[in-house]
């Protein structure tokens, strides 16, 4: 008896991402890395990405490419090989994993492709960084990914090794609000919303910041009178000995926030 062998092929459903396969840069690898870069009185790391977005645009012979293209920056700290988590009151950088997480995103105007290279910084305050006072080496990990405007996929990945800094004395910060109150109208003399079926009152938000990164922020809708009871009592993080710690508070809106008023506590006094 002859044996048949049967041999059944079949044919799984994968969802695949489309990366484009391109030798091209649009970072530079030069890359500028400056530590105890001082930034709205805060004291840091400044790293300056020098970026350019015409490649794109030339590989794929589409002026048009970059018009609903949406891209970012990531970078992550490594000391030992282990990647760095956040400080007290900086959960707000924190990744999927738990690890303390920089970036930015591109603007529209900022990847407009160009003859000349174009410069974007990140800065990350050294409180940020959950590391004991004294003397680290630490390599920084970036990724540049995003979507061009056909929809396809781009990564680029950057490593700067040996960064060596001395992180300052830190102290922890605890702030209590028990209220703030705004204007009836903004400076210009006008409403801060105009409603039909509502208050003219703002959507009054409060913004903790230490070098621009938020470490406490809420707000409340169609009142004067920012008030949340115990919601804004001991709000405790950390920063470095002699950092600036700045309290924003904005009219908030669906794309851009009215500003209100800012309060700057100065530590080193």
């Amino acid at each position: 008896m002859k044996k048949i062998l049967s041999i059944l092929f079949i044919t799984l459903g994968l969802n695949f991402t489309t990366f484009a396969n391109s030798n091209f840069k649009i970072i530079s690898t030069v890359v500028n890395v400056e530590t105890d870069y001082t930034s709205d009185g805060v004291r840091g790391i400044n790293i300056t990405y020098r970026y350019n977005f015409l490649p794109l645009e030339e590989e794929n012979h589409n002026d048009t490419i970059l018009s609903k293209a949406s891209f970012s920056i990531s970078a992550i700290l490594y000391e030992n090989n282990k990647a760095i988590e956040p400080a007290l009151g900086y959960q707000s950088t924190a990744n999927a994993n738990g690890e303390a997480a920089f970036g930015f995103d591109f603007l529209s105007n900022e990847m407009q492709a160009s003859k000349f290279d174009k410069k974007k910084s990140l800065f990350i305050p050294y409180a940020a960084l959950n590391l004991s006072q004294g003397s680290h080496t630490i390599s920084i990990k970036t990724l540049l990914s995003g979507t061009d405007g056909t929809g396809i996929k781009h990564e680029q990945k950057l490593l700067n090794e040996n960064v060596n800094f001395t992180k300052p004395k830190t102290n922890t910060f605890t702030l209590n609000i028990d209220y703030i109150e705004s204007t009836e109208k903004n400076a210009k003399g006008n409403v801060w919303d105009i409603a039909f079926f509502r208050t003219d009152a703002p959507d009054v938000g409060v913004n903790v910041l230490v070098g621009k990164i938020s470490v406490w922020k809420k707000n409340v809708n169609d009142t004067y009178m920012f008030a949340v009871g115990p919601n804004s009592k001991n709000i405790t993080f950390t920063i470095s000995e002699n950092d600036r710690v700045e309290l924003l508070i904005q009219d908030i809106d669906l794309i851009f926030h009215d500003f209100i008023g800012q309060l700057n506590f100065d530590t080193k006094n």
